[in-house]
């Protein structure tokens, strides 16, 4: 076993391996989501989808940024229970929030050029 394989780095979730044992990064989606709460984002941008296919783009929009928003908010308030966890809280919390604000505040830009 190489010592890159045994090397770790403390993150969100504890001691996390920094590479693989073939020397790789280390990369574990299993430390990044729950399936449940996935599943639920992708129904919801399924159906967001499907609005937006019926000519209601509004609601479209603001069904994603509630989600994106919603999904922020949980990784900031849950820590390291959220159900969603892709970097470090604030980076997630931060993403999450600005993009569902950013998607409103860009669509009603738009409606206001229209």
């Amino acid at each position: 076993m190489s010592s890159l394989s045994r090397r770790t780095r403390t993150g969100d979730s504890g001691e996390v391996p920094v590479h693989g044992p073939h020397g790789h990064p280390y990369v574990s989606e299993s430390h990044e989501g729950r399936p449940l709460f996935e599943g639920i984002i992708f129904l919801l941008v399924i159906v967001s989808a499907l609005v937006a296919l019926l000519g209601n783009t509004m609601a479209a929009t603001v069904i994603v940024s509630v989600a994106a928003i919603v999904s922020g908010l949980l990784r900031l308030i849950l820590r390291e229970r959220s159900p969603w966890k892709v970097r470090s809280v604030a980076f997630d919390s931060f993403i999450g929030i600005c993009l569902g604000i950013g998607l409103l505040l860009t669509y009603l830009s738009i409606q206001l050029l229209l």
